[in-house]
Formats: C-alpha cells, structure tokens, sequence
C-alpha cells in the first residue's frame, strides 16, 4: 500500500509539471524589436601606408626598401605612446621582378620591392602627423585610414538599457491596446555593435608635395555610430 501511495505521488508530481510547462508555453506574448543608435568620437585609428623602391639589381632594390622602410618606422614610432597600446608593424613584404615586352619577347628591366606597414593610434588628432611623418621619411604611398569606436562596456550597457526600457515599454502599450497586460518574460536577446568609419583614403605620389610644407595631412574623424539591439518576448495574460 505504501509503495502504491509513493507511486501515485510520483505521478501526480510528474502530471502537475506537465500542466505548469503547458500552461507557461500556451500562454500568450508579445514580441518587441527595438534598435537604438548613438553616435561617439572614434576611439582609434589604422593607417596603412607603403614604402616601394625599383632598381635594376635585386640587392640594390631590396637595400633601398630597408633603408627608406627603416627611416618611415623610426619617424612614425617616434609620435606613437606605447603605453597606449599604439603600435607599427609590417603587413606584408612583396619583392618582385619587373619586364618589358616588346615584339612579344619578355626582358627583365629590374626589381620592385614593396614594404606594406600599419599603424594603429589612439589619438585621432595625431592622423595627419603620422601621415606626415611617413610620407616625409620613406613612404611613397597611403593607401587605407580607418576610424574605428570601440564598444566599450560603459557605452554599450547605456545603450541597451535603453533600448531595454524603451522595448518595455513598447510592449505595455501593445498590451494595453490589445486588452491584456505583460506579466513576464520569456526572452531577451540583446547585442551592441559599432560601425567603423573606413574611409577610402589614396594619396600617391604626393611626397614632394609634403615635404614643401611641415603641417600636417588634413583628416577628419567624423563621428562613429554605436548601435544597441533587443529582441525581447513578453508574456502577456
């Protein structure tokens, strides 16, 4: 008898639970999508810029890439706070061979070699100096600037909480308008994202131009847009 009573306790238990989730999942809600956007200065910036160098000797070539490389890094680390995690580095080395064709027959006429370096700085207002510098000291050529906000949580959490009210109380007023009330919650998927300001920045061929004057490279950083998304689903009854 005592074996029967705990089985049908058993049973009774395993048939409410059965009840609650179907009652939790049958109950109604209200899907809400809310996307709240803020715009910020940009935190940081990459350059990219680009020391070639031709000769008729590959060893001639090569040394004038070294030579003019080592002179653009040694001139842009000195406007770089590594204490800030600004940063040079080489993104790609290319050494090649360069032809002539005439009357359908190939001629070796030199070597080109291509020394590709990115620079990352916290500072915007420093752009135009690093370009300066670059340009002034080896680099031929510049051929990306990228303003970039970094998500920071202090930012992000400001925005989704807002965007979190705002879904809120986009809800109350659905419900409202509907008849019924929210009483809980049964999702929240939330994410924060910025866009970056890439600019397709070109400037080739302008080192002379530079040189004639010690200013720097005029750059504006704009603004970057940090962006909050909610998707929330509230129980209604």
């Amino acid at each position: 008898m005592k074996k029967l009573f705990v089985l049908f306790l058993l049973m009774f238990a395993a048939v409410s639970a059965v009840y609650a989730t179907e009652k939790t999942d049958n109950k109604g809600y209200i899907s809400v999508n809310i996307e709240k956007s803020e715009e910020y200065s940009p935190t940081t910036v990459k350059l990219s810029f680009a020391v070639l160098t031709t000769a008729k000797e590959s060893e001639v070539a090569s040394e004038l890439n070294k030579e003019a490389s080592n002179k653009a890094i040694n001139a842009v680390k000195a406007l770089l706070d590594t204490t800030k995690n600004e940063s040079i580095k080489t993104v790609s080395y290319n050494f090649n061979p360069e032809y002539s064709y005439k009357d359908g027959v190939q001629k070796l006429t030199g070597y080109k070699a291509s020394n590709n370096l990115q620079v990352t700085i916290k500072d915007p207002q420093k752009a135009g100096k690093i370009i300066s510098a670059a340009l002034n000291n080896g680099a031929t050529s510049v051929r990306g600037l990228e303003f970039i906000l970094d998500e920071s949580s202090e930012n992000c959490n400001s925005l989704l909480q807002s965007a979190s009210n705002e879904a809120k109380l986009r809800a109350d007023k659905i419900a409202e308008s509907m008849g019924t009330s929210v009483v809980g919650v049964k999702s929240i998927n939330a994410s924060c994202s910025s866009s970056s300001g890439s600019v397709n920045y070109r400037l080739l061929g302008a080192r002379n131009s530079v040189e004639a004057s010690d200013s720097s490279v005029p750059t504006e950083a704009g603004k970057s847009v940090l962006k909050a998304y909610i998707n929330a689903d509230f129980y209604v009854k």
